[in-house]
C-alpha cells in the first residue's frame, strides 16, 4: 500500500511516500512519525488514481499529538473510529493535512495514537478491509 504524509515547511512543502506491504514495517513508520511531535495526517491507500482531487479508497491516520490521534475511513460507507473511552480534547487540534494546516474538531479525535497506529497495522494487514476499533485490539 501506499502511504504519504507531507509538512508545511513554510517556504516548500516536505512531500513523503512510501510503498509498504509489511505492516511491523508500517508500524515502525507510524511510531516514527508520531514520535517527531509534529501533527500530521498520513494516508494509506492501495489503489491511487490519475486525479490528484479524487482520493481512492483507503484510511487516514492524524498522528505527532502527545495524547489525541484519528483515524478515518476513506469510503463510500466509511467514517472516523472512535474509542468511547476515550475523552475528546477540550478543542479541536490542527494536523498538516497535504501540507496544509488543518483543524479537526475534538468530536473526531477520539483515540490514542498508538491505536490509530494499530488500527493502520490492522487495515494494512488485512489488505484493506473496513478498519474498527475492536478489531485493532485483537
Amino acid at each position: 500500500m501506499k502511504v504519504t504524509w507531507t509538512y508545511d515547511r513554510g517556504d516548500h512543502r516536505d512531500n513523503h511516500e512510501v510503498d509498504l506491504t509489511d505492516s511491523d514495517a508500517l508500524e515502525a513508520l507510524l511510531c516514527e512519525i508520531h514520535q517527531a511531535g509534529e501533527p500530521v495526517v498520513v494516508t494509506i491507500v492501495s489503489d491511487i488514481t490519475d486525479d490528484p482531487d479524487d482520493l481512492p479508497p483507503g484510511l487516514q491516520i492524524g498522528l505527532g499529538h502527545p495524547t489525541h490521534a484519528f483515524a478515518v475511513h476513506i469510503a463510500d460507507d466509511g467514517g472516523y473510529l472512535s474509542d468511547p473511552t476515550v475523552q475528546p480534547p477540550d478543542q479541536g487540534l490542527h494536523f498538516d493535512f497535504g501540507g496544509v494546516p488543518t483543524e479537526y474538531p475534538a468530536k473526531h479525535l477520539r483515540l490514542r495514537p498508538d491505536m490509530a497506529t494499530q488500527i493502520a497495522r490492522t487495515f494494512l494487514k488485512t489488505g484493506g478491509r473496513p478498519p474498527n476499533v475492536a478489531a485493532a485490539n485483537d
